[in-house]
């Protein structure tokens, strides 16, 4: 491989003169995301996203082995529509991981300011998003490892906090975190439900065993917000929250807007059932599905149409940027400096990523 063509994470560890945070995009109850640019000794520079672990929580052991999966499945998972992780190091008690930065907005972002005002998302749209969503969770349910064993990847966090878009009209699924896999070290307890109770499926309500059906029906869910207008399940309490997803009445969205086609009623009928027996069988079945019913209703849609809904809501609504001077960053520097100089990557189990993959015209992998 030529020098041009070196791997990313070597020139990461090799190459940066520094790293430049430039704001916090995103900060939550593990871990913060800045945006931040990547500088080289030969005045290249590429923007990428920084995740780090809360420092007060680095110290638990929970925590740390749940980011150290996150980190291994994230350099493992190579796919379009999942936002990729390039490296991952502890450094200094912490841990930081250099990401695929989308330029956009999450779809919750939308969905929040388009609620408020009881607007629903074009049909589809909602179905082409939803169908890139798809692609994603089909990628990872069938991902092997180095030896051909499937790793039996279910996301478990399935929601629009979780589905970024991009102003170029990409769709990203993102935050391994809860994921469960083979290859993680840390398995979730029983009673330990992750993700967010609006967009768990039935089963897990009932401490059933995880299939990967709980992310099509979390995907149901997302799609069913769209179309709708409105949230599903969730309430004003969590218990309430618990009980109607224990229920799981699912209204056809048509009963909400009358020009939503039939055929997208039975598919969301199919997606939402309570009993996972009943339910759509798998992701690949809800792609295939989808492409059918976009191939009827309006084969032209495209990247185009979530460009164009991402920089609309950019335009009239920028994301706030929390800046260098307004949040604490000596630390955050201090690490940023420690890790482009220490020894080497966390081990991922894979060869490190080529630059090009910064790139959305670059080489992407498909199942």
């Amino acid at each position: 491989m030529s020098v041009r063509h070196s791997r990313l994470s070597t020139q990461l560890r090799r190459a940066p003169t520094r790293y430049e945070p430039t704001h916090r995009l995103a900060a939550g109850g593990m871990a913060e995301v800045w945006k931040a640019i990547a500088h080289f000794d030969d005045a290249r520079a590429h923007t990428v996203a920084l995740k780090r672990v809360l420092p007060e929580l680095a110290s638990q052991e929970l925590y740390r082995s749940m980011f150290e999966d996150e980190a291994r499945l994230g350099m493992r998972l190579q796919h379009p529509n999942i936002v990729r992780v390039y490296d991952a190091r502890e450094i200094g008690g912490t841990f930081i991981m250099v990401m695929e930065l989308v330029d956009g907005t999450s779809l919750k972002g939308i969905l929040d300011r388009a609620h408020a005002r009881g607007a629903r998302m074009p049909v589809a749209t909602a179905l082409w998003i939803t169908l890139a969503l798809a692609r994603a969770l089909d990628y990872a349910h069938g991902a092997e490892d180095d030896h051909g064993v499937p790793m039996g990847i279910i996301h478990r966090d399935v929601s629009p906090h979780n589905l970024l878009v991009g102003v170029d009209g990409a769709v990203k699924l993102a935050d391994f975190g809860l994921a469960d896999a083979t290859v993680h070290q840390t398995q979730l307890g029983d009673g330990m439900l992750g993700g967010k109770l609006g967009y768990l499926a039935p089963e897990l309500i009932e401490q059933r065993p995880s299939t990967p059906q709980v992310d099509v029906f979390a995907a149901g869910i997302v799609l069913w917000e769209m179309l709708c207008g409105r949230s599903l399940f969730r309430r004003d309490d969590d218990a309430e929250t618990v009980r109607a997803v224990a229920r799981a009445e699912v209204s056809p969205p048509s009963s909400l807007d009358p020009r939503i086609p039939r055929g997208v009623d039975a598919l969301v009928a199919s997606v939402l059932a309570r009993d996972p027996d009943a339910r759509m069988p798998g992701a690949g079945a809800l792609v295939r599905a989808l492409e059918a019913l976009l191939h009827e209703i309006d084969p032209g849609v495209s990247e185009n149409d979530i460009a164009l809904i991402v920089g609309l809501h950019l335009a009239t609504d920028p994301p706030p940027a929390q800046t260098l001077a307004q949040a604490p960053a000596e630390m955050f520097l201090a690490e940023l400096e420690a890790f482009v100089t220490s020894a080497g990557p966390l081990s991922a189990g894979e060869a490190p990523l080529d630059p090009s993959l910064f790139d959305r015209g670059g080489p992407t992998h498909r199942r």
